[in-house]
Formats: C-alpha cells, sequence, structure tokens
C-alpha cells in the first residue's frame, strides 16, 4: 500500500480514537448497552430473542457482551469494532479501485467515506462500522474469485463469511445481496454460462440467514410500533443528503432542490465511468455491482416500503461505498496529470484533517456541557423527596439512559423514574417504540420504570423532567388534561415542574 493511502489509514485512525475517547455515551449507544450488558451469553440470547431492546441479530450485540466484559464500559474500546470495520472498509474500497483504475484514484477512493456522513457511526457503538467493513470485503472477495480463473478458494470463503456475518449483523445487511445478484446476473447474460463456485459461494453466506431465525420473533414486535404509517418516499433523498452532505434532513424545497442536484451529479460520474468501461479495465459486472450498491437506498426504501414497514438512511450506509468507487473512477482521466492527482489528495487530507479536528473539539465542548448539566440543584431534591412517590420522573428514554451512566451523585440516580405509555405515544406520535423499548428494559435492568396511566392515579404532586422533541409526549399529554402544573427549575438541561393529576 503506497504512503499517501496508509497516511490516510492513519489519519482515520487518529481522528476516530480521539473522538471516540472524547464523545459521551448517549442515545443509540445506552440502548446498545442496556440490552448487551448482561451477565451472560445465555442471558444475552434470550434478551435478544425475547425482549430486545436494540433491534439488531445477534453477532453486534456479542461483540459489545465480550468488550464489557474484558474492558467495561469504555467508551473507546467499545467503539473499536466499529473504527476497525470503517478501515477495513477503506482498506477494500483501496484495492478493488485499484484493479480497475489508477492507484491514485485508489487513494481518492479510500479517503472519500472519511469526509461523508458516515464517518460518524464509527464512533458509535452501533453496527453500521463493522457492517460497512463486511460490505467492503464481499466486495473485493467477490471482485478476486471473479478475476481469477484459480486459486479462488479463500476469496469464495471469505464472501461467504462476508456475507452471512453481514446478514446476522444487522437486518438490512441482506441490502448486500442486491448489487452481488445484479452483477452475476451481468456475467451470466454476456458469458452464457453460470459461475457455479461464485454462486455456490453466495448461497452457502445466505444460509447465515438460518442463524436470524430465533431473534425475528422478538424484532417483529417493533413492526407495528416504529414508524408511523408507510414508509416516505422522501427517506431515499435523505439517505444521499446524510452520506454526501452529513445532514439528512432539510425543508421540502431545498430537499427537492438538493434531489435535482444529486441526479446532475450521479449522471456525470455514471458518464465518468461509462468512458472508462471502453478501456476494459472495469469490467460491467464490477460497474453494474457498484451503480446498484450505489442505489440501496431505493432498494432500502422499497424493502421497508413493502415488507418491513421500517426504514432509516443509515441502512443504507453502504451506499457510501458504491459512490466513493464510482465518483474515483470517473475522474481517473483527471488523475493521468500527476500534479492534479497530488493536488486533490493534498486537497482531501487537509480538509478530512481540519473536519475531523473540528470535529474532535466540538466533542470536547459537547462532553463538558452534558457533565455539567448533570447538576441537579437542593430546591429541586426538596421538592423530590417532599413528593409522595420521592421519584424524578422523565419520559425521556435517551435522557434516562443518560443519567443512568453519568450522573455522578448516587442519590439522584436512585430517585430517577422512567415513565412510559403505550397509548399515549401511539395518540400523539403514531408509534410507540420508546414504550416498547420501557417495557423490555423491565427485564434486563433494575431501573425504576412505571407506566404513565399508574403513575396518575397516586395522589399528590409529581415531580416530571420535560423534554421537547423526539419520541416526548408529555407535554401534549400534559395539555389534554386538566392538570396543575407548577414550574421548580431547571435540571440536566430542561425544565422540571411539579404536576398534580386531578
Amino acid at each position: 500500500m503506497p504512503l499517501w493511502a496508509t497516511v490516510f489509514l492513519i489519519l482515520t485512525a487518529a481522528i476516530s480514537l480521539l473522538t471516540a475517547h472524547y464523545r459521551v455515551i448517549g442515545g443509540d449507544d445506552i440502548l446498545e448497552l442496556w440490552g448487551d450488558n448482561v451477565s451472560s451469553i445465555g442471558q444475552l440470547l434470550h434478551v435478544e430473542r425475547i425482549t430486545p431492546i436494540e433491534i439488531d441479530p445477534v453477532v453486534y450485540p456479542g461483540l459489545t457482551y465480550v468488550g464489557i466484559h474484558i474492558f467495561g464500559v469504555n467508551p473507546p474500546f467499545l467503539r473499536l469494532p466499529s473504527i476497525l470495520g470503517f478501515l477495513l472498509m477503506q482498506v477494500c474500497l483501496f484495492y478493488f479501485v485499484r484493479r480497475v483504475a489508477s492507484e491514485t484514484a485508489a487513494i481518492f477512493a479510500l479517503a472519500c467515506p472519511a469526509i461523508s456522513g458516515a464517518f460518524e457511526y464509527t464512533m458509535q457503538i452501533r453496527p453500521y462500522g463493522v457492517l460497512l467493513g463486511l460490505f467492503g470485503l464481499a466486495m473485493l472477495s467477490w471482485q478476486t474469485a471473479v478475476r481469477r480463473e484459480t486459486h479462488r478458494s479463500w476469496p469464495l470463503v471469505v464472501l461467504a463469511l462476508s456475507i452471512a456475518v453481514a446478514i446476522n449483523t444487522h437486518y438490512y445487511g441482506v441490502l448486500l445481496l442486491v448489487p452481488l445478484f445484479a452483477a452475476e446476473l451481468v456475467r451470466v447474460w454476456q458469458s452464457r454460462k453460470v459461475d457455479v463456485p461464485v454462486l455456490v459461494s453466495m448461497g452457502a453466506g445466505m444460509a447465515g440467514v438460518v442463524f436470524l431465525l430465533p431473534f425475528l420473533k422478538g424484532a417483529a414486535g417493533f413492526r407495528n410500533h416504529y414508524q408511523a404509517g408507510a414508509v416516505p418516499y422522501h427517506v431515499i433523498t435523505q439517505s444521499y443528503n446524510f452520506l454526501l452532505l452529513g445532514r439528512g434532513v432539510f425543508s421540502i424545497k431545498t430537499n427537492h432542490l438538493l434531489a435535482i442536484g444529486l441526479g446532475l451529479f450521479f449522471v456525470l460520474v455514471l458518464w465518468g465511468c461509462i468512458r472508462q468501461l471502453s478501456s476494459k479495465t472495469l469490467l460491467d459486472a464490477e460497474f453494474v455491482f457498484l451503480i446498484t450498491l450505489s442505489a440501496l437506498p431505493f432498494v432500502g426504501f422499497l424493502l421497508g416500503r413493502f415488507v418491513t414497514h421500517a426504514m432509516e438512511p443509515r441502512y443504507a450506509l453502504g451506499s457510501v461505498i458504491g459512490i466513493a468507487a464510482l465518483l474515483s473512477i470517473a475522474l481517473v482521466p483527471l488523475f493521468r496529470n500527476d500534479t492534479i492527482g497530488r493536488v486533490a489528495l493534498l486537497l482531501l487530507f487537509a480538509a478530512f484533517a481540519w473536519m475531523g479536528l473540528l470535529g474532535v473539539r466540538a466533542e470536547q465542548r459537547a462532553r463538558q456541557n452534558a457533565l455539567a448539566s448533570l447538576i441537579v440543584s437542593p430546591e429541586i431534591m426538596t421538592a423530590v423527596m417532599a413528593s409522595p412517590s420521592k421519584l424524578l420522573y422523565t419520559q425521556d428514554i435517551d435522557l434516562f439512559g443518560f443519567v443512568a451512566y453519568h450522573e455522578p451523585n448516587a442519590d439522584v440516580r436512585s430517585h430517577m423514574a422512567l415513565v412510559y405509555s403505550t397509548d399515549q405515544e401511539m395518540r400523539w406520535n403514531r408509534s410507540a417504540t420508546s414504550s416498547r423499548i420501557a417495557i423490555h428494559l423491565k427485564s434486563v435492568q433494575p431501573y425504576k420504570i412505571l407506566s404513565y396511566e399508574n403513575v396518575k392515579t397516586e395522589p399528590g404532586e409529581h415531580i416530571f423532567v420535560v423534554a421537547q422533541g423526539g419520541w416526548n409526549w408529555i407535554e401534549q399529554a400534559f395539555a389534554a388534561e386538566p392538570v396543575e402544573i407548577r414550574p421548580i427549575g431547571h435540571a440536566f438541561g430542561r425544565e422540571v415542574v411539579s404536576v398534580r393529576f386531578p
């Protein structure tokens, strides 16, 4: 591997580890830890089968379980699988593109994902970084197998294992099969014969779905609680906006303009790649593989719309691999000029280093602010202790998890309680994911978790931390009832009120 490629990998690893060190555990990280921080493998399997907290197959929870029992709840170590997966994806991209284009284009492809929205997932205790690595490994092993006439055993074995592990890392890992089968159809159409060893390898990988079967029932329980109504079409543009611009949600007008711009961008990229096809270094099947891989947001939308009824932009994260490869191949004519190639790599390196340092500093400030918000005033604790339940309620599951892991005052932690209500959440959000997680959490962690309906029946004042946005519905519930609300102060960056139900 050339020096420039090694430098980009080292920079990626350094920025990832620094960011992982400063980023506090929060959001989906906490949901993952709640389900995986259990006493035994047997209990982990039981949780994933019956009462899952996060809707993932068993591979990533197993990695997190092992990490917790070796290193404890140590964020940098628990994020290491995602970081390594991202680095593996970059290495695979380099070798894939170098075979079909130039070394400069390959280095460019290696670096591109680091300045995309996908880089965000290297710092999360979630399966997406690992999934990117498996997608890259499957892509490279497939290419190796189809370009060789002999010594194909290891690439075929790696291909089968990559598919099997990807499917068991995330349910949307099955999207990997779409570009593989599309590319194989092209090969069959061109050669008029079936490459049996490759298809057997892919079939063996698909057989890994049998390990999913015990966990499908637990995941299916979220099907009617996750998203309200049908999966919207704009999840497609959200996916591309997030990958290319680092932000998924824009106004409708801006979203339409961006969709037009992205369409023109892809037309230009595809035109550049088609020109490269004439050089015969890029195989037609490889071209189709990359196009289909880049189109995973469309495939994910169809799968979510008609099968799973759930789709998030991050589920199609693997499309960043296809986009990076196609862009690099399209730019090959420019990279033939050594000066232009060096300048392009230097600018890419400077942009990534600058963005990475800004990101690390932002994580430092966010950590300081988040931990500073954990101070609860004596007035609030006095009100809590004077209430009949002596509990500080919150309906915000993210806030509850953050306090549970980071609040330094054990006395405050002991008085925290999580409130849920399937009826209220369905009424105001038309989904009840948060409530279902809370119900499952009861069987996993020893927290105080109470239904909103039961809290309402208890006399006297109740002290609530009121949060807005996300899955939170508590303000709407208060406004719909004749309750007496008295402001008390602020804690955890949110308003604290006393509530008396009729």
